[in-house]
Order: structure tokens, then sequence, then C-alpha cells
């Protein structure tokens, strides 16, 4: 029977593994027969280290630069619909 040595591997050492792996163009159970790694824990640190997909709303923007004056004695009024029904109100006192 072949015996196998436990090697310890640093986050860092998964995250560049799991780096190569992604340019490698080798299956996850080629490249680690290649790294001599086993596939459960290659499986376990992508899941890990995975960035959970951030669900970032669309941001509009609107350029007030001409609205909005300067001037000490202009008066104004700024109302931002967030959505929801919620509204952001901005005057100047």
């Amino acid at each position: 029977m072949k015996r196998t040595t436990r090697v310890h591997r640093s986050e860092s050492d998964w995250k560049k593994l799991i780096e190569q792996h992604a340019t490698s163009g080798l299956s996850v159970r080629a490249f680690c027969k290649q790294h001599q790694v086993g596939d459960g824990s290659f499986y376990l640190w992508r899941k890990r280290l995975a960035v959970p997909p951030v669900d970032t709303p669309a941001i509009n923007l609107v350029d007030i630069t001409g609205i909005v004056s300067t001037e000490p004695s202009a008066r104004w009024h700024i109302e931002l619909d967030l959505g929801d029904g919620i509204k952001l109100n901005l005057r100047q006192a």
C-alpha cells in the first residue's frame, strides 16, 4: 500500500493553489493529482475562500452642479427618491 504524507498548507497556500487551478485549464481531479492535493480538501478550501457575491442594486447618479448655488443667499431644496416609498429631503434653512 502506498503511504501518503500529509502536508500542512496555510490559507495563503490554498489561495495560491485555487488561483493556479483557475488558470491551469485542468480539471480539479487532474490538478489535485499533479499537485498532490486531495480532491475533497481542494473543494473544501475553494468553498471556504469563496467570496460571496454582493447583491448591489444599480445606482443612478445625478449631476447637481448646475442646480445647487454656492451663493450664501440662495435657497435650495433637493429631494431624493430612494425607492420603497423612502424620500430624503435636503434644504437650506
